[in-house]
Order: C-alpha cells, then sequence, then structure tokens
C-alpha cells in the first residue's frame, strides 16, 4: 500500500514506509490502523460504496463537471464557508449541511473525555480532485477549529505525505503569504523522504512518509499528527503500490472541522513554530516592541 519513488544509490527509499500500526476492528467491523504516538487514526470502509455513489451524485448535483472542471479542483462548502484567506471561516456564509454527511455524523470516532468531548465537526469543505492533482504539504490552522481534523476520501483513493514540522515550516508559517509560498510538489531540493540538509535553507528535514488512503476510508487527525506534521499529496499521474503502478482516478474528499468561537479561539499546543496563535502573539509583541522604541526616541 506504500507508494515510493525511486532512491540515490545506497540511500533510503522516498519517501519511507509509514511506522507499524495498531490494528484493530471497530465495533461497526470496521478496520481502524492506529498510530498512538501521533494520534492519527484511519478507518477503513467507513462508508459503504452506496454511501459513496450518493455523495458523488449529489456532489455533481451542484457542481456539473465540464470537460474545463474535469481538469481542476473543485471545492463545495457546507456549514460555515471556510476562508483561504484567514485559514478560519467566512461568518457572512453559510450553506445547510446536506443529509450525505449528517447521516454519518453519529458514526465518527469523535473523543469520549476532555474539553471536545462528544463534539462533531460543524465546518464541512467537500472537494473533487482531478487526476494528478496535488495539495502543497501544511498544518491546518490551530486556534481557530478544534483538535479533531476529520478527511473522508471517496471515489478513489490516493497516498497522503506526513512529516514532522520544522524550521522550514516554521519560517514559511511566518511568511505574508505563507499559502502561495509553498512548492506546488511539496518537494525540497527535489527529494520526499529520508532525513536530510536542505541546502538552500541549512536546515535539517525530518523523514516524510506516504501513507495510502484508500476510498471509502476516514482518516482522523489529532494531537502531533493535527498539530506538528504536515500533510499534503504530491501531484502525479500514477502512484505504484505493491510494486504496480496505478494510475490516478478523479478523488473526492470531506475535510470536516469543528469551529472555535469567542473564548474558545486559542492554542497551546507542543509545536508553537508551526502554531498561528503564537505567531500571532510574537507579532504582537514586535508590534508593542516597536512602538515602546519609537516613543523612546521620540
Amino acid at each position: 500500500m506504500i507508494s515510493q519513488a525511486p532512491s540515490p544509490s545506497g540511500t533510503q527509499p522516498y519517501p519511507i514506509p509509514p511506522p507499524t500500526p495498531v490494528i484493530t476492528a471497530s465495533t461497526s467491523g470496521n478496520i481502524r490502523h492506529e498510530w498512538p504516538a501521533i494520534g492519527l487514526t484511519l478507518v477503513h470502509e467507513f462508508i459503504s460504496p452506496a454511501e459513496e455513489q450518493e455523495m458523488i451524485s449529489a456532489f455533481h448535483a451542484i457542481s456539473l463537471l465540464s470537460p474545463a472542471d474535469s481538469k481542476r479542483r473543485i471545492s463545495q462548502h457546507f456549514g460555515h464557508h471556510f476562508d483561504y484567506t484567514t485559514f478560519g471561516i467566512d461568518e457572512s456564509k453559510h450553506s445547510p449541511v446536506p443529509a450525505y454527511i449528517t447521516n454519518f455524523l453519529d458514526r465518527l470516532p469523535v473523543d469520549t473525555d476532555g474539553k471536545e468531548a462528544g463534539r462533531k465537526p460543524d465546518q464541512f469543505t467537500v472537494q473533487y480532485y482531478p487526476p494528478g492533482a496535488g495539495i502543497p504539504p501544511h498544518v491546518d490552522t490551530h486556534s481557530m477549529f478544534g483538535e479533531a481534523l476529520y478527511s473522508l476520501s471517496f471515489g478513489s483513493g490516493v497516498p497522503m505525505i506526513f512529516r514532522m514540522s520544522g524550521e522550514n515550516e516554521a519560517r514559511k508559517l511566518r511568511l505574508p503569504k505563507r499559502s502561495l509560498q509553498e512548492s506546488s510538489d511539496g518537494n525540497v531540493n527535489g527529494k520526499v523522504g529520508g532525513e536530510i540538509l536542505d541546502k538552500a535553507e541549512g536546515v535539517v528535514v525530518h523523514p516524510a512518509w506516504e501513507l495510502m488512503l484508500p476510498a471509502r476510508s476516514l482518516l482522523v487527525m489529532r494531537g502531533a499528527s493535527r498539530y506538528g506534521y504536515t500533510h499534503g499529496i504530491r501531484p502525479r499521474k500514477t502512484d505504484t503500490m505493491d510494486g504496480v503502478t496505478v494510475k490516478r482516478e478523479g478523488r473526492y474528499s470531506i475535510t470536516m472541522r469543528s469551529v472555535r468561537r469567542d473564548e474558545e479561539i486559542g492554542c497551546d499546543c507542543l509545536f508553537p513554530g508551526v502554531c498561528d496563535a503564537r505567531v500571532r502573539q510574537e507579532q504582537e509583541a514586535a508590534l508593542r516592541a516597536g512602538g515602546i522604541k519609537k516613543a523612546e526616541a521620540q
């Protein structure tokens, strides 16, 4: 199930295989792969093939797929719309959540204890990805949404790359247009995988591993996988799975988040380098320091 790129002679493959998961069966019989150390869970066959077809039909009842559309990503938002400029929500835009989503919400593996116990997502982004499309590696906004981040894949599967964030990601988060600064293929010096030195930046890049997300599977990110790891998809037309080259098909996903409001907004995670709440604190402190210096100079 792992897709690996060729590696230079004498080096490990890029990307490296994922850590060995804990494999269990849920109460409904779904096979779950879990990585407890980083809070990552992959539930296989979370939805049925019939539900999958219903979702695809419902998507295209709203967004008809023309020949031109088949080559670009298409997004639909339900609940409050996701805002790609603030990485939070747009309070002025809200769409009713369709039944094909609400029907499975009670099956989600929500937290059973802690301050987010029983909390279900209320913001949904449904997307179509044409064959070959990718997603730049990123860490989702910490402060504006709850800890659990859910991603349901349907239509076809795709490998997703995970990498522990480091100095590179911390620097990019502090760029004025961080969402536009990522390379579209997510590569560092043309490689994805084993720990290497980024010559351009002079910093160590952590190892990456690639996990196959099958059609109808549910990915759940909490803890380190949610707050400290980047995740992304390499843009390419084919993947190598179990030694066989497979052409990519059109894929759909539903990203599900719970919106934080008022005093809930914020974050005290263990990954300040890629935490938007910490970045704001740094910026506010810098502004205060600049104001004090300006006042002292007058």
